[in-house]
């Protein structure tokens, strides 16, 4: 209602002026004249019926910026003219004013404006009658009366209601655009979430187990030097620190094809995730810092799932990446099974002298559990008689989305 306002204002002097001209010809041709039968018309000059019109027509100027103000200044004039006579260009104007005072108005003067307007109808309608004893001039009056204000308060309410849902609509709107800004601000907290937890488990396992190996090196190379005689061990060490940097820039590049591939296009098979059949890669970089890895593998990692083979991957690469963080140079033993619909997936090591820090609340044990739980499974990981012990367990559905 304020935009209307501010948008119509200028319009209002032309519809004042508008109406002055067809006031100004009604009194020239002299059909100004309204029940003559009942009082009749005071002989009042021309001019000074102008000159009213000219008031009040000043007064419609302002009625959408002030339509309660304006519409009870007209009232004033016009009750004047009704006591001089009523004449129907006065009734124009005034039924203006009321139309302007119903739409722009407040909701409260609405509801005044509706009551006074049948109120107004009741009591001149009585008058008439009481005046005349004629019921159809009663009637008449009521209906004239009725038409003249009656409707322009029958289409404002129209309108007005009108553009209160049109502001509704406008709001929801509004707030479907805000709610749907809100999930994507969320869909990509989601995806950077993962994309963090997918980077975490590419760089700092490959990170870390460079960081062992070179230790490793490091202390060879010196005991080495000590001794005075060369070992073979050394160029196997390094040999290890190169592959974990080789399969830590594959990975990385595979994950880059993969977020540029659009959606129509199919990835190159090498950029594909790593599976259960590279596990090898993992073990023998593993082996290669001097810890035994003894590993039982109990199924076929071509007929699971592509996610759960991908899962199963990352939860084995984190849990030996922390194994040889923690308590580098212990054995490790690893059985990865298919057991009642669910791949169990178990690695154990013995607690290294490290048994300070909280390793269950590291960020790497976090994506693992995550990881399982995003496929319905679980993961635990904690200290057993001794030993830290990863258990997780991924369900296995066949492709109808039934258990195997």
């Amino acid at each position: 209602m304020t935009r209307s306002r501010s948008v119509g204002k200028w319009n209002d002097p032309l519809i004042a002026i508008g109406l002055f001209a067809i006031g100004v010809v009604l009194y020239l041709v002299g059909l100004y004249k309204m029940w003559t039968d009942v009082g009749g018309v005071a002989d009042v000059p021309v001019g000074v019926r102008i000159g009213m019109l000219a008031m009040l027509c000043a007064i419609d100027s302002f009625r959408r910026m002030r339509p309660a103000t304006a519409l009870a200044a007209g009232a004033v004039i016009v009750a004047v003219d009704a006591a001089l006579g009523p004449t129907l260009p006065m009734w124009l104007v005034l039924s203006d004013l009321t139309y302007a005072a119903v739409l722009y108005g407040t909701a409260r003067l609405g509801r005044v404006v509706c009551s006074l307007t049948a109120v107004t109808v009741a009591a001149l309608t009585a008058l008439v009658y009481l005046s005349t004893r004629d019921v159809r001039a009663a009637a008449g009056a009521g209906v004239v009366t009725a038409l003249f204000f009656g409707m322009p308060v029958w289409w404002a309410l129209v309108i007005r209601r009108q553009v209160e849902l049109t502001e509704a609509e406008r709001e929801r709107s509004r707030v479907h655009e805000a709610l749907a800004a809100l999930d994507r601000e969320a869909a990509v907290a989601h995806e950077r979430a993962t994309m963090a937890r997918d980077l975490h488990d590419v760089i700092a396992s490959h990170l870390s187990a460079i960081a062992i190996h070179s230790e490793a090196a490091l202390s060879t190379a010196t005991l080495s030097t000590e001794r005075g005689e060369p070992d073979d061990g050394l160029r196997e060490m390094v040999g290890a620190i190169r592959s974990s940097s080789l399969a830590g820039l594959s990975e990385m590049r595979s994950m880059i094809e993969l977020l540029h591939a659009g959606d129509g296009e199919t990835p190159d098979p090498r950029s594909s995730p790593p599976r259960l059949t590279e596990l090898p890669v993992l073990l023998n970089a593993a082996r290669a810092t001097g810890s035994a890895v003894d590993v039982a593998i109990d199924v076929d990692a071509a007929e699971l799932p592509s996610v759960v083979d991908h899962t199963a991957y990352r939860i084995t690469q984190e849990a030996l990446t922390n194994a040889l963080k923690h308590a580098p140079g212990a054995p490790i033993s690893m059985s990865i099974s298919l057991q009642h619909n669910a791949l169990q997936i178990e690695i154990r090591n013995p607690i290294g002298p490290d048994i300070s820090s909280p390793r269950a609340r590291t960020r790497g044990l976090a994506n693992m559990r995550h990881r399982a739980e995003l496929l319905g499974g679980s993961l635990d990981a904690l200290p057993v008689d001794g030993e830290w012990t990863v258990c997780a367990q991924l369900p296995v559905h066949t492709p109808n989305g039934t258990d195997r």
